[in-house]
């Protein structure tokens, strides 16, 4: 494999893994990233979002994961539509679950790091500086987001085969509705 071939692949592997296949590989990554998640006390509790917990427990980050996957699945299926009349469903639903594959990388890096109490935090918000590491995890959590969101993209103008400015706007559209059904379901559910 070439080297530029490699870094093409990590941005956009759905040019290799579609469908069932893609959905199984991103199945174990969420497995994976929920058991170690879990014990560094991270949540993924949102489409884009990372938070720190005082314990968190399995089943909340399952149940978490769980939620994310469906409302950004529900968000870009129906931007599916609206922009793309030949799509398969299962290759949206299998190349957005392998698109969460680098919040593994943060659940990884969470472990190495004693997060400040959310308590602690509300009374003195510079207690976060007072540690290296949280700091560290804490500004790597920005690109393993913007990866995600790059990897989402093409998951879902991939899946679409929809080009132009179209994709774009409906994307965005679909990524703020996705944040917004998943908290709700949060809120609501759990």
């Amino acid at each position: 494999m070439k080297k530029n071939e490699f870094w093409g692949l990590l941005i956009n592997p759905y040019t290799r893994l579609a469908g069932w296949q893609a959905f199984a590989l991103g199945i174990v990554f969420i497995l994976l990233t929920g058991i170690v998640g879990t014990f560094a006390n991270v949540y993924f509790d949102g489409a884009i979002d990372i938070h720190f917990a005082e314990k968190a427990t399995f089943k909340n980050s399952f149940n978490f994961l769980g939620i994310d996957i469906l409302s950004v699945f529900l968000a870009l299926s129906i931007a599916g539509i609206f922009i793309s009349k030949n799509f398969r469903l299962i290759d949206i639903l299998g190349t957005i679950t392998l698109a969460k594959a680098p919040f593994l990388l943060f659940a990884i890096a969470s472990l190495l790091t004693k997060s400040p109490g959310a308590e602690q935090i509300i009374k003195n918000p510079l207690l976060i500086f007072s540690s290296a590491s949280f700091v560290i995890v804490m500004l790597l959590s920005i690109p393993i987001i913007i990866w995600y969101i790059i990897l989402l993209y093409n998951a879902f103008k991939t899946s679409t085969g929809a080009k132009g400015n179209q994709v774009v706007i409906a994307f965005i559209i679909s990524l703020l509705m996705a944040e917004i059904i998943s908290k709700s379901l949060i809120i609501y559910l759990i």
